[in-house]
């Protein structure tokens, strides 16, 4: 019989420090990229977000360029923790594997069955309703290295591109 154990954050901030896959960056809900616009402009911290989606008409998600989030404090502190998008709040039930999540790999290795808290689940179904949807109905995606190209490679459990 496997142990059981509650997931939880042990702040070694490893998720905050790969926002960005092989091509394509941790994805994010326009009012969610200015959200973070403001909150970078009022904090004077430098943020690079691209486009990742367009529709045919207009950007439906943004993507973080740089590996570690401007955000994060040298204490492995979320600095915009109340004000943080839908993907850290679902991490680390993220479908595309952002990162090794440090408490999940060393529980997991234990062979412990983990155990996620309803709100953490709660964001990870809200971003597979809203933003799933959004990267599959898209016509173009940016890839951070080499730009806009056809929306043809989209697979559920990529590792961002």
């Amino acid at each position: 019989m496997r142990q059981i154990a509650l997931w939880r954050c042990v702040r070694c901030g490893e998720c905050c420090r790969h926002l960005v896959g092989r091509s394509f960056g941790l994805a994010l809900l326009p009012e969610e990229a200015e959200r973070l616009r403001v909150l970078a402009s009022r904090r004077c911290v430098a943020l690079d977000l691209k486009p990742l989606t367009w529709n045919g008409f207009k950007v439906t998600l943004y993507q973080f360029a740089e590996q570690i989030c401007p955000f994060l404090t040298r204490d492995n502190r979320c600095s915009i923790y109340r004000w943080r998008p839908l993907a850290c709040r679902m991490y680390s039930l993220h479908p595309y594997g952002i990162s090794d999540c440090t408490y999940l790999d060393r529980m997991q290795r234990r062979g412990f069955q983990i155990v996620f808290p309803p709100q953490l689940r709660s964001a990870a179904n809200h971003y597979l309703r809203t933003v799933i949807p959004l990267i599959r109905r898209a016509s173009l995606r940016y890839n951070l290295n080499r730009g806009w190209e056809p929306n043809t490679r989209f697979t559920f459990n990529s590792t961002y591109g």
